[in-house]
C-alpha cells in the first residue's frame, strides 16, 4: 500500500525508469537496500510504495544500465561482486524479473558496469544499444573498438528485442 510516509533508503549507483505514472527504482548501494523488491513512486500522488518481485533479478545490483520499451524495463551489466553482462528484463504489470541473456565471458557485450543504454526503433523492430562501460578485459574484444589500460571501452552492441540476439 502506498504510503506518502513512506521513503527507500538511500542509495547510489542505482536507475530509476518512468514508465506511465510511475517511476520504478531497482538496486544501488547502501545500507539496507532490498534486492528483492522494487520501489514505485506514483508521480501524481507523491507516494512512495515497496512491492515484492518474483523471478530471477539481475546479478549486478549497482553499476548497471537500464531502459524502458512499453511495460518491459530492461537491465543490463553491472556489478553484485564481478562484473556482468547479462541482460534482464522486468515486467510492470506482472513485476517479475525475467533473465533474456546471462552473465558469460564468452561472448560480447564485455562484462561491465556504468554503460550506456538506450531503446530504439528502426526497421520496424525494438533494439536495446548498448554504449560504452568500464569493465572486464577477460571478454572478448568488439573489432574496431577502442579499450583503455583502466578498462574503459567504446563498444556498442544492438539488441533485439523480437529475436533475443
Amino acid at each position: 500500500m502506498a504510503s506518502k510516509n513512506y521513503q527507500p533508503v538511500e542509495r547510489r549507483s542505482h536507475s530509476t525508469v518512468k514508465v506511465g505514472d510511475y517511476l520504478y527504482m531497482w538496486g544501488g548501494l547502501g545500507s539496507g537496500v532490498d534486492y528483492d523488491v522494487m520501489e514505485v513512486y506514483h508521480l501524481p500522488t507523491g507516494a512512495w510504495d515497496q512491492k515484492p518481485t518474483t523471478g530471477t533479478p539481475p546479478p549486478g545490483t549497482w553499476g548497471y544500465s537500464s531502459g524502458a520499451i512499453g511495460k518491459d524495463i530492461y537491465y543490463f551489466g553491472g556489478r553484485g561482486g564481478d562484473y556482468q553482462n547479462s541482460l534482464h528484463c522486468f515486467n510492470v504489470d506482472s513485476f517479475k524479473w525475467k533473465e533474456l541473456s546471462p552473465s558469460s565471458s564468452d561472448r560480447d557485450p564485455m562484462k561491465k558496469d556504468y554503460c550506456g543504454m538506450i531503446s530504439a526503433h528502426f526497421d520496424s523492430e525494438h533494439y536495446l544499444v548498448i554504449i560504452g562501460g568500464l569493465g572486464s578485459s577477460s571478454t572478448p574484444k568488439q573489432p574496431d573498438a577502442q579499450y583503455s589500460a583502466g578498462g574503459r571501452c567504446n563498444e556498442i552492441h544492438y539488441y533485439r528485442i523480437s529475436s533475443g540476439q
